[in-house]
């Protein structure tokens, strides 16, 4: 074997040297890498990381619902539409047995209904009678004619109270008319009975022999819209006041001269 000089030997290293840099570059690189990862322990696998669960939704509540309660207006023309609907469709239909059927219901429906109010009404007016209609205005035969007569009573006191403060009666009237003819004695008869000045006017100059005191109006002083007419005329005042027009009888005539007393303030009905 022959000796190798220095030269070739340092040659050799060199190319050697060459030749291995680049897998020492790479052992490097590779061993960094390594280095940076985590340790993974002894175990040489990888645990497997639980699963997030997905986070629950909320549990959405249902939409309040919002009842809407009809008014009392509301029902009854509901109601009104359901029957009117049911009683043409029986009319219509009337050998319909389901259909006339749905009609009878109603009705009883409606009675009972009545019923129940008109029971209610009976238990109020013992609850609360000043609302009662029959407490000062009986309804009963025996009862009526008291009433009637305390009604007079009070009606023919005003009269008298009128006549007083200086009120007499014109009666107004046209002498061709057969309606005032009628009329003339019935009134005269009040004006005696009650002690009232009466005087009769006549609009066309013909006079009533049934009228004690006439005169004609000549000059239209007295102005009425429709004849015959009774009124109020104080002989102090000169003030006029409408009682009637057109035939009245003696009791509602009573009546008038309290409703002008009072100004028409205390009900008679």
């Amino acid at each position: 074997m022959k000796d190798l000089s220095t030269k070739t030997v340092n040659n050799s290293i060199n190319r050697l040297t060459i030749k291995s840099l680049p897998l020492l570059l790479l052992s490097l690189l590779a061993f960094h890498s390594f280095a940076n990862e985590p340790p993974k322990g002894w175990r040489w696998y990888n645990e497997a990381k639980a699963l997030k669960a997905p986070p629950k939704e909320e549990e959405r509540l249902p939409p309040n619902s919002v009842s809407t309660v009809m008014s009392a207006t509301e029902q009854m023309q509901w109601f009104h539409r359901t029957f009117e609907e049911a009683l043409n469709d029986a009319t219509i239909n009337p050998t319909d047995e389901e259909k006339n059927l749905k009609l009878m219901k109603l009705k009883k429906f409606i009675d009972g209904k009545t019923t129940q109010t008109g029971m209610t009404f009976k238990k109020l007016i013992n609850e609360h009678p000043e609302y009662s209609y029959t407490k000062d205005r009986p309804t009963e035969q025996a009862a009526r004619a008291t009433y009637y007569q305390g009604i007079q009573l009070k009606n023919e006191a005003t009269v008298r109270q009128l006549v007083q403060e200086g009120w007499g009666l014109y009666f107004i009237y046209e002498g061709q008319d057969a309606l005032s003819q009628t009329l003339a004695p019935s009134i005269q008869d009040f004006a005696h009975r009650y002690h009232i000045e009466l005087v009769g006017i006549s609009k066309d100059g013909q006079t009533f022999e049934a009228i004690d005191e006439n005169r004609i109006d000549k000059t239209g002083r007295v102005q009425v819209r429709y004849t015959p007419a009774l009124m109020l005329a104080n002989i102090h005042t000169k003030a006029l006041r409408p009682l009637a027009y057109g035939f009245i009888s003696q009791k509602d005539l009573l009546s008038r001269f309290h409703n002008i007393a009072t100004n028409y303030q205390d009900s008679d009905f």
